[in-house]
């Protein structure tokens, strides 16, 4: 991520980064080395606190190789905002339609990541707005789902599958 945040060519960018992790340091050491004085890093934020980076982010990143869900991004999508995941997270194949209430790119791939967010900067305020919306509708929807239908049926099947197995 601040890889490819170095290579945005914008006036006024800031990157908030929230949370700890072990590689904060070396993110801080890379942010300084770099002269990105527009990263500004705000550790861990308990659930009162995290709020508000939420309702002035303009847009939420994750850019992980690897993350079996990524709560965060339901998060941001309860908050109106568009995404960006690397196709490692999880959550992105069930909740980010691609152009449409954010994007995903390869990764690691940091050109991809930097195009991406190029992309969605020149985007029109209005249109990320449209996008920020789509992702509170789509939360909103799956949220609302019957999660407890959904197990039942698959257990069944599983139930299915082991008895023709007996046969």
């Amino acid at each position: 991520l601040l890889q490819a945040y170095e290579r945005l060519d914008r006036a006024n960018k800031v990157l908030a980064i929230v949370g700890d992790g072990q590689l904060r340091q070396e993110m801080q050491n890379y942010a300084s080395d770099h002269n990105l004085d527009s990263v500004h890093f705000f550790g861990f934020q308990d659930r009162h606190q995290i709020l508000k980076y939420y309702s002035i982010s303009d847009v939420l990143v994750l850019p992980s190789d690897q993350e079996t869900w990524g709560i965060v991004v339901n998060e941001a999508m309860c908050f109106g905002l568009p995404v960006i995941v690397s196709d490692g997270v999880g959550a992105g194949r069930d909740l980010v339609r691609e152009g449409y209430n954010g994007f995903s790119f390869p990764r690691g791939n940091v050109a991809a990541l930097a195009e991406t967010l190029k992309h969605l900067m020149d985007t029109s305020p209005q249109q990320r707005a449209i996008m920020g919306e789509r992702s509170r509708s789509l939360i909103r929807d799956w949220l609302q789902r019957d999660l407890a239908s959904s197990l039942d049926q698959y257990f069944d099947f599983l139930c299915a599958q082991n008895s023709q197995g007996d046969a």
